[in-house]
C-alpha cells in the first residue's frame, strides 16, 4: 500500500521556496505523510509498540530508511505532532493533490490506525477530520476503512 504512496511522492517535485517541514533525508511530501501517520497513531493518546513497529517497517520498506534512521524520523514526527497547533500545516499542501492520490494517502493512514489490531474512536475521529480536510468523499472514506479492516482480519 505505501509503495504506491512512495511512488507518488517520488514523482512530486518540491518548490525551491518550499517551507514545509523536512525530516532527515525525507522530502517534504514524505515528511507530511509521516506527520499524518503520526497524527493518527497518537490520536488515542498512546503510541503503542505495534504502531511504532509498523511505522519503522514502512519507513524501511517504502522510504529505504535504516532502523536507526526510521527511529529518528519517528521521534521528529512525534515531536512535531505534539507541538502542532492544528492539522492545517500538514494538510493544506496536500489539498492540491489529485483526488486519487489523496484517497491513496487515506488508505495508508487507515493502515496505521489498524496497526495495533484495533480501531480506537479517537483514531477514527482523526481519520474523519483528515478526510474532510483533504476533501475526500464519505464513500471513499468508508471504502478505505473497510479495506483496512479486512487487512487485519
Amino acid at each position: 500500500m505505501l509503495q504506491k504512496l512512495k511512488t507518488w511522492l517520488n514523482t512530486r517535485v518540491a518548490d525551491e521556496s518550499d517551507t514545509r517541514p523536512h525530516f532527515g533525508n525525507l522530502d517534504a511530501n514524505e515528511t507530511l505523510s509521516l506527520i499524518l501517520m503520526m497524527e493518527v497513531a497518537l490520536a488515542d493518546g498512546q503510541f503503542e509498540q505495534s504502531e511504532h513497529d509498523y511505522l519503522v517497517h514502512e519507513l524501511q520498506q517504502d522510504f529505504k530508511q535504516s532502523a536507526e534512521s526510521a527511529n529518528e524520523l519517528i521521534a521528529h514526527a512525534k515531536a512535531h505532532v505534539r507541538d502542532a497547533a492544528s492539522l492545517y500545516d500538514a494538510t493544506a499542501p496536500l489539498k492540491a493533490l489529485a483526488y486519487d492520490d489523496k484517497v491513496m494517502l487515506l488508505e495508508s493512514l487507515w493502515q496505521v490506525a489498524y496497526a495495533d489490531g484495533a480501531l480506537d474512536p479517537h483514531e477514527e475521529s482523526m481519520l474523519r477530520k483528515l478526510a474532510d480536510l483533504l476533501y475526500i468523499d464519505h464513500a471513499d472514506y468508508i471504502r478505505c476503512k473497510l479495506a483496512a479492516q479486512e487487512s487485519v482480519q
